[in-house]
């Protein structure tokens, strides 16, 4: 049986692939991190907002009603860098996950050649064995 030319090509391909993967899933990692730092950023804006709502309705000093206010503004300022971050990252996921695809349809396509390949000498092999006791009983029936 001939072995299979393109099959250094295919390792590349199935090595490529697993970097892929592997970049692919760091980037899931990252992105769900960052969700998950900005669904914290937002449970504690809202947290904050509602002690200033309870605090508002007992009565406070105008100098807590700026601190409060000063401190929702950088909470905000952070939701917001975070939200950023968020879809810089999920940006990335989505183009490691093309890169990914882009790799997979590669090996798909070497592996479809090394199985074209390995039909054609599985019929090429069965032909020779064909021809062989073609052969062997033509001479059988001469004698």
């Amino acid at each position: 049986m001939a072995a299979f030319r393109f099959a250094f090509l295919l390792q590349l391909a199935f090595d490529e692939r697993e970097e892929a993967s592997r970049l692919m899933q760091a980037a899931q990692a990252a992105w769900l991190l960052a969700r998950s730092k900005l669904e914290q950023v937002d449970g504690f804006r809202q947290e904050y907002r509602a002690r200033l709502a309870n605090s508002a309705q007992t009565g406070m000093a105008i100098g807590q009603w700026r601190d409060y206010q000063l401190f929702l503004a950088k909470l905000d300022g952070a939701a917001e860098q975070q939200q950023d971050e968020v879809e810089r990252l999920n940006h990335e996921y989505d183009r490691r996950k093309i890169d990914w695809q882009a790799c997979e349809k590669k090996v798909k396509a070497f592996e479809a050649l090394r199985e074209r390949h390995e039909q054609s000498e599985v019929r090429k092999e069965g032909l020779r064995e064909q021809k062989l006791l073609d052969e062997f009983n033509s001479r059988l029936g001469r004698f």
